[in-house]
C-alpha cells in the first residue's frame, strides 16, 4: 500500500525543487506558490514563475544575498484546480515550512487560495487575482497591490460612456467571482443603463451546455459592447459562438482573462477585444517601469508581457520586503509587508494593502490588433 507521501507523488503533488534541511532552512527565505504549470491554462502560470524565479536569482546573486539569506520559491501544479489549490497550500505548509504564500495564479488564487493561506497562518502575497473578496477584512493576511476587478469594471464603463456605447452585456463565470463582476456593473451604471443591460453566465469549460443559452440570451437584447468575464478559455468559445450568430459590437475583457491564452485560443478572432491592464505596457518604452522590464526580460531571456510585468513588480517589491524584515517567520513577513513603504518604478507606483482596496489603483486599456499584439 502507497504510504501518503508517495500517493502525492503520483499525484503530482510533489515540489519542483528538492526539500531542504533544517540546517539549510535557516539560511533560506521559503515561499510558495500554487499555480497551473501543465494543461490548458498553464500560460499565466508559467509565465509569472519564470519571471519571478528570475528576479530572486538576481536578488540571491547580489552580494549579501537578501539580508544574508537567499529566496527560495517553491512552486506546486494545481492544473487550475481549486480543489488542487487547497491542498497545494497544505503541503506547502506541513512538507516544505513555507513562510509565505506568493504568486498564486489561476482560480484557486482567488478565494480557496486566501482562505487555505489563513487556515496555514500565512502571509498571503501578490496572488494574480482581482477579486474584491481579497480587498475586504475577510481576507486580513491577504496583500495586494493592484487593481481589483471592480476598479476594471468601473474603468470599462466609463470608457463605454466616452464612445457612446448605451447598451451593454456581461458574460460571467457561474461563481462568486463572476457575481462580484455582476454587482459591480450593477453599482456602476444608472438605473436607465441597468434597464438595457443584459447579464447571463456561463459555466467554468464553456461547455455546449451554456454557451449556446447565452448567446440567445446575449442576441436577444442586441448590446453594442459586450464585458467579458469568464476565464480564457471559456470566454475564447463564447466569442466564437457570439460571433457566428452575428455580433458586430464590441468586446471588452479584463486583465485576467485578456492573456496570451486567449491568443492562443482564439487567432484572428482576437482582433479588436480590448483588454484592461493593472500594470505598465510592457512592450514599449514609454516609461522607465518598461524599460527596466524590457531590460531585465533581455538579461533573463524571457518574453516580455503584461503577466511577466506582473511578476516582475510583484517580486521586485516582496524583495524589498524581505530586506526590511526583522525576522523572516510569517508574523515577521507581515509585519514587515504592513510597514513597507511605495515603491516608485517610473511610472508605476506600488504600494502593498491589506484587507482594503487601493485608491489609486493603476489602470489602462489596450486592445488587440490584426496581428493578435496588444497595442495602447
Amino acid at each position: 500500500m502507497l504510504d501518503r507521501r508517495q500517493l502525492w507523488l503520483a499525484a503530482g503533488l510533489l515540489p519542483l525543487a528538492p526539500h531542504r534541511t533544517a540546517a539549510a532552512q535557516t539560511a533560506t527565505i521559503r515561499i510558495g506558490q500554487s499555480a497551473p504549470l501543465t494543461g490548458t491554462h498553464s500560460v499565466l502560470g508559467l509565465a509569472y514563475r519564470a519571471a519571478a524565479l528570475a528576479v530572486f536569482k538576481d536578488a540571491n546573486a547580489a552580494p549579501g544575498g537578501v539580508n544574508g539569506r537567499r529566496v527560495d520559491l517553491v512552486s506546486l501544479d494545481d492544473q487550475d484546480q481549486p480543489e488542487r489549490t487547497a491542498i497545494n497550500t497544505k503541503l506547502l505548509a506541513s512538507e516544505h515550512e513555507v513562510s509565505a504564500l506568493f504568486g498564486f495564479v489561476g482560480a484557486g488564487a482567488d478565494r480557496v487560495g486566501a482562505r487555505a493561506a489563513a487556515e496555514q497562518g500565512l502571509p498571503y502575497i501578490a496572488p494574480m487575482s482581482g477579486s474584491v473578496e481579497l480587498r475586504t477584512p475577510q481576507s486580513p493576511r491577504t496583500y495586494t497591490y493592484r487593481a481589483s476587478h471592480a476598479d476594471e469594471v468601473r474603468y470599462i464603463v466609463r470608457h463605454t460612456e466616452t464612445v457612446g456605447v448605451t447598451r451593454l452585456a456581461l458574460v460571467y463565470e457561474y461563481n462568486f467571482l463572476g457575481w462580484e463582476l455582476r454587482d459591480t456593473l450593477l453599482e456602476s451604471l444608472s438605473p436607465t443603463q441597468q434597464a438595457r443591460t443584459t447579464f447571463t453566465s456561463i459555466d467554468r469549460e464553456g461547455s455546449e451546455y451554456s454557451i449556446p443559452g447565452a448567446v440567445a440570451i446575449t442576441m436577444a437584447r442586441q448590446p453594442e459592447a459586450i464585458i467579458l468575464g469568464s476565464n480564457y478559455v471559456a470566454t475564447a468559445k463564447f466569442v466564437r459562438a457570439v460571433r457566428e450568430a452575428g455580433f458586430k459590437g464590441y468586446f471588452y475583457t479584463l486583465s485576467t482573462v485578456g492573456s496570451q491564452g486567449l491568443v492562443a485560443s482564439l487567432g484572428a478572432l482576437v482582433s479588436g477585444i480590448s483588454v484592461t491592464q493593472v500594470v505598465p505596457f510592457p512592450l514599449s518604452d514609454v516609461s522607465p517601469a518598461s524599460r527596466q522590464h524590457r531590460a531585465f526580460c533581455e538579461r533573463h531571456g524571457l518574453q516580455p508581457s503584461f503577466h511577466s510585468m506582473e511578476a516582475w513588480l510583484s517580486a521586485s517589491m516582496l524583495v524589498d520586503t524581505f530586506k526590511r524584515a526583522k525576522t523572516v517567520t510569517p508574523s515577521g513577513i507581515s509585519d514587515a509587508l504592513d510597514n513597507t513603504p511605495a515603491s516608485d518604478f517610473g511610472g508605476f507606483v506600488g504600494q502593498w494593502r491589506s484587507s482594503k482596496p487601493n485608491p489609486k489603483a493603476f489602470v489602462s486599456l489596450t486592445v488587440y490588433n490584426r496581428d493578435g499584439k496588444l497595442i495602447t
